[in-house]
């Protein structure tokens, strides 16, 4: 996380993701691992960029399988080595995680030409602990004397019935003895009234906090530490079964797999067979349509011919007409037999009764 803030992740990346603020140990617990896999996965982008190389900033509705592997592919460009599963870094947390940020972390500030610098110790000198030393024995001696002013003073108010009390208090100076001292306070101690206030920036109720907290932790790691272990070896032992049947099932659809990428090319090799014939296909029905068009009108042409050839209305005309002409003739025929008997009837009266018989014989042929 040093490294990450030395390379302005906090004004560069998070802004761009709309990623929150980062703790110390955000890649190390599990907290929200959708969350986590995308921030690690454009914290892992970020860094290769900043590299040198180009590298796609990724999205939430990427393949998480497709993004691992193209990290990965950086690292092992760079002959970083990598052996763990993948699958791991799809939590989005843990020590691989941490690992590879921590790679491309290094790589990143190699690029920018950082370098670290050396720790500086400041040793103080041993006079100005002796110094520190004097001081404190010093304020120790003070804080002691005005305790005892006031417990004297509060000897002082307490009246006639703790003339006692005063006189004990007032020989606890002379008591040299540390048993006779200690008795003296057992007696005295229950009729103190003295309150004094813990200081909390001490460094001595500090020290006496921490190694409570340390032992209430003691005593509740035994009961759980326990535990603890049995999920870590449940968790390992269920990761080896899956990662065991993840290596036989590759191992089982290997070959569909690769029957399946054939039959793809395949599929693709007759899509193009077929866009290429049908383009022709098309043609040739275009020109099927025109033919087709063509035979129609030739066909609607020949039955109208057809009809007319077979309607016999002109010939019964025809033949009515030719009647009628024939009637026509007989009537003139008749009209002219006439007319010439009428002449020759004028001409020579001899002749009467022959042109009477002939004309008479030219009726009967023509009724």
């Amino acid at each position: 996380m040093d490294k990450l803030r030395l390379l302005k992740i906090d004004t560069e990346l998070r802004p761009q993701i709309k990623m929150k603020p980062m703790s110390r140990y955000y890649f190390l617990t599990t907290t929200n691992p959708v969350e986590q896999f995308f921030v690690f996965a454009s914290t892992a982008a970020w860094l290769i960029r900043k590299t040198g190389q180009e590298f796609e900033q990724p999205n939430e509705e990427d393949d998480p399988n497709a993004t691992i592997a193209s990290i990965l592919d950086v690292l092992r460009e760079r002959e970083i080595t990598v052996d763990f599963s993948s699958h791991k870094l799809k939590q989005g947390y843990g020590d691989q995680v941490c690992y590879i940020l921590n790679v491309l972390a290094d790589e990143a500030l190699k690029k920018e030409n950082f370098e670290w610098e050396k720790p500086i110790i400041d040793i103080p000198d041993p006079e100005e602990l002796s110094d520190d030393v004097d001081q404190i024995e010093d304020e120790t001696e003070i804080f002691l004397d005005k305790i005892e002013e006031e417990m004297i003073g509060h000897s002082d108010d307490s009246g006639d019935e703790n003339k006692e009390e005063k006189e004990s208090m007032k020989s606890v100076t002379m008591v040299h003895d540390w048993e006779e001292w200690k008795l003296e306070l057992e007696r005295v101690a229950p009729a103190l009234r003295l309150k004094i206030s813990a200081d909390g920036r001490d460094w001595r109720a500090r020290l006496s906090q921490m190694e409570t907290y340390k032992n209430e932790l003691l005593e509740r790691l035994k009961t759980t530490g326990s535990q603890l272990n049995k999920v870590h070896n449940n968790i390992s032992s269920v990761m080896d079964k899956v990662s065991a049947r993840e290596n036989i099932l590759n191992e089982q659809f290997e070959p569909l797999v690769k029957e399946y990428g054939s039959l793809l090319n395949e599929l693709k090799k007759a899509t193009d067979e077929y866009k290429e014939v049908s383009a022709g296909v098309t043609e040739r029905q275009e020109k099927l349509n025109e033919v087709t068009a063509k035979v129609e009108n030739i066909k609607q042409r020949t039955e109208q011919k057809g009809s007319s050839m077979n309607d016999t209305s002109p010939l019964v005309s025809a033949k009515k007409a030719v009647e009628t002409l024939k009637k026509d003739i007989q009537e003139l025929d008749f009209q002219i037999i006439v007319l010439l008997w009428l002449l020759i009837s004028k001409e020579s009266p001899k002749s009467n009764n022959f042109l009477t018989n002939t004309e008479t014989g030219i009726l009967n042929k023509e009724y």
